[in-house]
């Protein structure tokens, strides 16, 4: 008897269970949620159209890998991305997030590996290129920092190991070396300095 009814409890327990796996799965698919899915949309130059009228679509956007696992989350108006967004990658961790105006990034946008690390820290204005960009290795440890102005390589720039280790420091101008360039050892001393003039070597002077 005492055997019975523990296997009616445990029968009980294992419903309950199923059930609850089942509402969080159907939440995460976002079956119990009005959204859209660019899946289901048509897109000519970078607007969206339901795929039966036509019209530009305006609404929460919300769309799944086919593992269940969110792709991307964000509003549409009119067709065009707006306000936040989220992409993701197929193992559920977050791989770029940021915002849009009219369909062009604009703001500070961060990128991730799936692993979760980081892998850019970008600055857009009205969709272009602006401000001090910051990649990184998978392992998370800085690699580059370089400047942007109007989507040109306009200022600093600098190397490092993966390791920590500053190695090049200098300067860019329309996307090519110009002015000072020093390289260090792994200590941090100056080992040499190149002399940059609009993407020509000038001068080399070793320490």
């Amino acid at each position: 008897m005492i055997e019975i009814i523990k296997l009616i409890l445990a029968i009980r327990y294992f419903r309950l269970v199923s059930a609850s796996v089942a509402l969080l799965f159907s939440m995460n698919l976002g079956l119990l949620e009005n959204y859209i899915s660019l899946n289901d949309l048509l897109r000519e130059n970078r607007v969206y159209y339901f795929k039966d009228n036509k019209d530009p679509v305006s609404g929460p956007v919300k769309t799944f890998w086919s593992n269940g696992y969110v792709e991307n989350t964000g509003t549409l108006l009119n067709g065009l991305k707006e306000e936040n967004w989220e992409y993701f990658h197929d193992n559920g961790k977050l791989r770029a997030k940021g915002s849009y105006i009219k369909n062009e990034k604009s703001g500070e946008w961060l990128t991730y590996y799936n692993n979760g690390n980081m892998r850019s820290e970008e600055v857009y204005n009205r969709g272009k290129k602006t401000g001090v960009w910051a990649f990184y290795y998978r392992s998370g440890n800085i690699r580059t920092e370089e400047e942007y102005k109007d989507n040109n390589l306009e200022g600093i720039w600098k190397f490092y190991l993966e390791s920590g280790e500053l190695i090049e420091s200098g300067f860019q101008k329309n996307g090519q070396r110009d002015g000072i360039l020093e390289i260090f050892d792994k200590s941090g001393d100056v080992v040499k300095r190149e002399t940059w003039l609009m993407g020509v070597l000038k001068k080399v002077e070793l320490y």
